[in-house]
């Protein structure tokens, strides 16, 4: 019984893997979201990652923990760094044009944003909640949007 439950475990992990690299943003709409769904497919490595630990610890990677940023850079696999700088996390990767920036909050850990600036406050946000969003802040004091990518496949967390 106890070899059923560790397979059933391994294929849920391959799964939500599985679905995330299979899988990268298109956009449902045209115009500039095409460009914003490009950038964000650079993310998908390390949303698969995010998602990888929450499904094993229930949480997301707390940087404030030496251990679990670690583990988040181990995972991310060669080509990618995790530095903590100040509250956040720096995350570049040979496939990324630019850095991404990771949070969590201790008191709610199942939460976790990663969000890549854009240039004149434009910034891109996957938020980790009851799944994953992505939103588009302009950065012009206009509010922040929601953004619906098509994903190739399930699994980007995109609901």
């Amino acid at each position: 019984m106890a070899r059923l439950g560790a397979i059933c475990g391994w294929l849920a992990i391959a799964w939500v893997l599985l679905g995330a690299f299979t899988s990268f943003p298109t956009p449902v709409a045209g115009g500039g979201d095409a460009e914003l769904a490009t950038v964000a497919s650079e993310a998908r490595q390390v949303i698969a990652v995010i998602n990888w630990f929450y499904l094993r610890h229930r949480a997301c990677p707390q940087p404030s923990r030496p251990g679990e940023l670690a583990i988040l850079e181990g995972e991310l696999g060669d080509g990618f760094s995790a530095t903590q700088r100040d509250w956040f996390v720096e995350i570049r990767g040979i496939s990324m044009t630019g850095s991404w920036l990771y949070n969590t909050s201790a008191r709610y850990p199942d939460r976790c944003t990663l969000w890549r600036e854009l240039g004149q406050n434009a910034t891109l946000i996957w938020r980790r909640h009851d799944g994953g969003r992505w939103t588009f802040e302009p950065g012009d004091g206009g509010p922040e949007r929601p953004i619906k990518f098509a994903p190739v496949q399930a699994g980007m967390g995109d609901k």
